[in-house]
């Protein structure tokens, strides 16, 4: 079985990658959509999501693969070791650290002689171009640096949103469902190296946020994001963008229609923090599904340029395109919507 973090990464990436693969080997092989099961000779691999860990349970398994593993819950790790049950079965992640989580209790902090490590820098990577390590190193400080490019497990000080919470009882990350009549809005922010960013929203009778799916993937075309974007179901009130970037005209000529977002930094992120923190029903009026697991993991390296303190804080522009989407979208939820000429 080979698990990616969420669905959408799950058919954008990693089922994607493992196909390429097989026919550049000139691999024959089957693949049974309805069953998300690649059948290659006698061998079947499952390809599974981790969005909903208990789905996970009842197949017997020779081997499994956590791909991007750092993005998942914990309680994902011990169901996928209860299914390796045929002999000599094996499980590998593959992750890019995030923080002193629970890959890092697994891997570094609980020693145990049957896990084992290996740690590789992005520029061993014989399959990424030069420039690509280059646009990355120039873009992340050397904390992030760290983390993203040496995979090393870094604890990032100066966090912008102390605030949000994963509590499994009235934290920012749980599970929902959109009901009939909630508002539904969309933001995006532009990247090519960097991410593009698209995050899906709705919005309750009494004006919670609700961040139910997201986009996030790099080096590709625009008419690529515009495809995946229009194929997702709903009718959108809005879609904030970033007008300064380019690429809206011809996101909007793909048929991805957007209106000019509020981009004033700080007052954005106050309108974040204020959404984060528990009202007096014990609930935060901002909720992000398990499933945007990027949007989650940007959440943990967000953070105040030290360089800036005594004077206008700022953040370090960095591994924030997901949350310059979000303040998009609270900014126009904040304010009633936009104005659709």
């Amino acid at each position: 079985m080979i698990v990616s973090p969420t669905y959408r990464m799950l058919e954008d990436v990693t089922l994607r990658a493992f196909t390429e693969l097989l026919d550049r080997l000139n691999r024959p092989y089957t693949y049974v959509r309805t069953r998300q099961v690649v059948t290659v000779g006698d061998n079947s691999v499952f390809f599974r999501s981790a969005e909903h860990p208990d789905r996970l349970r009842g197949p017997n398994l020779s081997w499994a693969w956590l791909d991007e593993a750092a993005l998942m819950r914990e309680i994902v790790w011990p169901i996928m070791m209860g299914r390796l049950r045929l002999n000599d079965a094996r499980a590998l992640i593959t992750t890019t650290p995030s923080g002193f989580n629970w890959v890092y209790k697994y891997f570094v902090e609980m020693q145990n002689e049957s896990y084992g490590l290996i740690r590789a820098s992005s520029r061993e990577n014989i399959y990424l171009d030069e420039d690509f390590v280059q646009n990355l190193e120039a873009s992340y400080t050397s904390e992030f640096a760290a983390q993203e490019i040496e995979g090393h497990f870094v604890l990032f000080e100066g966090a912008i949103y102390p605030e949000f919470s994963t509590d499994a009882d009235h934290g920012n990350v749980q599970d929902f469902e959109i009901k009939e009549g909630w508002e539904r809005v969309r933001a995006i922010d532009f990247g090519y190296t960097n991410p593009f960013v698209c995050l899906w929203g709705a919005l309750d009778e009494d004006g919670r946020l609700y961040i139910y799916d997201e986009h996030y993937i790099r080096n590709r075309l625009l008419s690529e994001h515009a495809s995946s974007i229009s194929n997702r179901e709903g009718t959108f009130t809005w879609t904030a963008a970033d007008w300064d970037a380019q690429g809206r005209a011809e996101l909007n000529a793909a048929g991805v229609s957007t209106v000019r977002a509020k981009k004033d930094v700080q007052t954005g992120i106050q309108k974040v923090k204020a959404r984060l923190q528990k009202q007096p029903d014990g609930l935060p009026r901002l909720v992000i599904h398990p499933r945007c697991a990027n949007l989650i993991k940007e959440f943990g390296s967000y953070r105040w340029n030290p360089t800036e303190r005594g004077g206008k804080e700022e953040p370090i522009k960095e591994n924030d395109h997901a949350m310059d989407a979000l303040r998009y979208m609270v900014m126009g939820a904040d304010q009633g919507g936009f104005v659709i000429l």
